[in-house]
């Protein structure tokens, strides 16, 4: 008789098979990966990016000792769908979650079948980690505790989870400002007594959504009451997801390592830790920031400790624009004359440049250039086929459907594939943009986030807007009507792109 747990074995190496690289393979063809996403960090919120309110010494140390991107972006302007493609390089608005968040009460997102960067490191011999935020989902409607109207129960393992898409290690939460308000390692929720379960209570304005595909519109169906012993206090969460961080590269021997710290700083609520707090000219967006900053460094001399520096290519970015604070409609997101997005139009939520142009900083000591800097136009969902081709592997034609490699760029040398001429973005409210070279095609009026009403449309303008952000860099002045055959190129383009289900023609 087949021992129970042989299935799941033999599963594992099945991908293990399909994604390992070569015994032979050298220390610097396997080098340590660690990637720092921060939340709502805009272009603008680093000094090494111009700001002048905040220093951020820390973070501007990687571009110091590596490069800085100048044309990187989030796929997305939302929390959810980036972290989705940042780990499977694939547009999440191919997903049934579409444009939105998914929440507590919302299955995993990711398909578990589906190659994904940490699948690929660990079939690689990585040890891998994700610590921080998570906002992918729970559970599955299949596995048992699964309430049909309420999602996955907190009180039983939340499987599946991080572990089932690869990864060794799992300390984090399920997202910011929604609850549970609960740290969740591996698959149990920390500290949660017996005689105080997380329960949920159904707010009846939802009550006849029994299905997650019937709550996709932004807003959790749900309450959580109970579990007092398991919560955390918002103000700690940056000092304890990074202590985590720190302990487990402190634990790492023998093997290389890959770590997701998907922090919690900038996203609101603001409450940085009280050592903080009024530590910056601009107030508490800055004391957060600061914040942030010294979690870095706390990264940073984690691996100096360990002598790994020479050994680990470092990456810090953010998982969207910055958002104008209680999230209200802004042009220009200004925190007390802080530029939070730099120059860029729009925030958060929205498919303006503000709301999807992000610092990329990468470092690897030995391998990049320090003080360099790149021109190229890529996107966090190029890090699959990176980090592929930085192993030496081809990826499989159904992953990484939308990831180009920019190994390239950071090597300083020609590609020997296809580079990235063409990305998508889309809004939270489901308005979609192409950006081919310097034309950028927006399918809509306004940017679609907050504040955006389709039924708000203005037949005297245009339906949709074009820049050339070779000339037009901020997206001010809308070519839509004077260029018809470029709407009309970049449409046809973006239906290709939607109905082939991928970008990536290698």
């Amino acid at each position: 008789m087949m021992h129970p747990a042989l299935p799941r074995l033999l599963s594992i190496l099945c991908i293990a098979a399909t994604t390992i690289i070569p015994t032979s393979a050298t220390a610097a063809q396997r080098p340590n990966i660690v990637v720092i996403l921060a939340d709502d960090l805009g272009y603008g919120d680093l000094s090494c990016c111009g700001a002048t309110k905040v220093q951020t010494p820390n973070i501007d140390r990687i571009a110091n000792e590596g490069m800085r991107f100048l044309d990187a972006h989030s796929p997305h302007s939302v929390c959810t769908p980036t972290r989705y493609s940042l780990l499977t390089g694939r547009y999440s608005w191919r997903t049934w979650a579409k444009s939105r968040c998914v929440w507590s009460d919302d299955p995993l997102l990711i398909d578990t079948q589906r190659l994904t960067l940490p699948k690929l490191l660990k079939g690689a011999g990585y040890e891998t980690a994700c610590i921080g935020k998570w906002h992918l989902g729970f559970g599955s409607p299949e596995t048992p505790g699964w309430k049909n109207e309420q999602g996955p129960d907190y009180n039983r393992e939340l499987n599946p989870g991080p572990l089932e898409v690869g990864f060794d290690y799992f300390f984090g939460i399920p997202h910011v400002g929604q609850f549970p308000h609960v740290f969740i390692e591996n698959h149990r929720v920390v500290g949660l007594q017996p005689d105080d379960p997380l329960q949920i209570q159904i707010d009846p304005r939802f009550a006849e959504r029994t299905s997650y595909l019937d709550r996709i519109n932004g807003t959790p169906a749900h309450r959580f009451e109970g579990g007092q012993s398991a919560k955390y206090q918002h103000e700690d969460l940056a000092v304890t997801l990074t202590e985590k961080a720190v302990d487990w590269i402190d634990k790492q021997q023998h093997q290389p390592f890959f770590l997701y710290f998907a922090h919690r700083n900038v996203h609101a609520p603001l409450k940085p830790s009280p050592r903080f707090r009024g530590t910056s000219e601009i107030g508490i967006y800055g004391d957060f920031i600061n914040e942030l900053n010294w979690s870095v460094g706390q990264i940073l001399d984690a691996l100096d400790r360990r002598n790994l520096a020479k050994d680990t290519l470092l990456i810090l970015s953010s998982d969207n624009g910055a958002v104008q604070r209680g999230h209200k409609p802004a042009d220009i997101v200004d925190y007390d004359g802080h530029k939070a997005n730099g120059p860029w139009r729009g925030q958060k939520t929205e498919v303006y440049e503000g709301g999807h142009r992000v610092p990329l900083l990468v470092r690897w000591p030995g391998h990049i250039a320090p003080h360099s800097e790149s021109a190229e136009l890529v996107a966090l969902t190029d890090l699959l086929a990176t980090t592929a081709e930085l192993l030496g592997q081809k990826l499989p034609d159904n992953a990484g459907e939308d990831s180009f490699s920019f190994l390239h760029a950071i090597q300083n040398r020609k590609p020997d594939e296809p580079v990235r001429d063409v990305i998508v973005h889309d809004s939270n409210q489901g308005g979609m943009a192409i950006r081919q070279g310097t034309w950028k095609l927006i399918t809509i009026q306004g940017g679609g986030g907050i504040g955006w009403n389709a039924e708000d449309r203005n037949p005297a303008e245009p339906p949709g807007q074009l820049y050339n952000l070779a000339t037009d860099p901020t997206e001010r002045k809308n070519l839509y009507e004077q260029h018809p055959e470029i709407v009309a190129r970049l449409t046809g383009l973006l239906k290709d792109i939607q109905k082939s289900g991928r970008s990536r023609t290698d």
